[in-house]
């Protein structure tokens, strides 16, 4: 004889697992990934360059947070492979020549171009024609 916490439990967990198989509470066309900026989102936001399309699109990448110490740190940015300098210079980047833009982490970007990179980076590719 099953007992009827039992059956509540596995009656929540078959629900459980269906929500998850439909995807259930996602919109279908909503990017999943917020560590990255695609051309089509930059289009359809329609900013003209890379500093106001992150500020406002994905405005926690700009926030300072990691590792301080008394030397004055920025995020990095990084351009086609090649650093660039700080988030200002996103500035200087229209959004008609960007694939898209990643964020990286402090711990991903120290794991790609180096220690100095607590604050995290910016990679910005650029479209290839």
């Amino acid at each position: 004889m099953i007992r009827q916490p039992t059956r509540l439990l596995g009656a929540a967990l078959l629900l459980l697992l269906a929500a998850c198989a439909t995807g259930a509470g996602r919109p279908a066309s909503s990017n999943t990934n917020r560590n990255t900026l695609t051309f089509e989102e930059m289009q359809q936001a329609g900013y003209p360059d890379a500093f106001t399309t992150v500020q406002s699109l994905r405005p926690q990448w700009l926030v300072r947070r990691g590792a301080t110490s008394s030397r004055v740190q920025s995020i990095k940015v990084y351009l086609d492979g090649s650093l660039l300098g700080t988030p200002d210079q996103l500035r200087q980047i229209s959004t008609r020549s960007i694939s898209e833009i990643t964020y990286l982490n402090g711990l991903q970007a120290s794991e790609r171009y180096g220690l100095d990179h607590d604050l995290g980076a910016i990679v910005v590719t650029t479209r290839r024609n």
